[in-house]
């Protein structure tokens, strides 16, 4: 019971935080600005790099071992392949997947 508790009063502070699936799009225009001709496919290639950068700038690590990070589309512009790197946002993002998965 004490757990649901922590858990309804966790997911309303969840809207506080950004979303990743936008900071990974707003990341992904600004790479195609100054990268024209590269496209995110490759982590080492310089737009998944910036990428990958301004993400970590948003307060993102970029991890590839998340479960629903899809190896058949390009890494660095899934939203799934990073985690927040604060530990509460952390975890209410810990949350968020158990509770998409359920």
């Amino acid at each position: 019971m004490r757990r649901m508790a922590v858990l309804l009063l966790a997911l309303p502070l969840a809207g506080c935080f950004p979303d990743q699936a936008k900071d990974v799009g707003a990341c992904e225009a600004q790479a195609g600005r100054f990268y024209q001709t590269y496209k995110a496919v490759d982590p080492n290639d310089p737009s998944s790099k910036y990428i990958i950068e301004c993400m970590a700038d948003k307060g993102y690590d970029f991890v590839v071992t998340p479960s629903d990070c899809n190896s058949n589309h390009p890494l660095p512009t899934q939203a799934a392949c990073y985690t927040p790197t604060s530990w509460f946002a952390g975890l209410l993002d810990s949350i968020r997947r158990w509770l998409g998965a359920n």
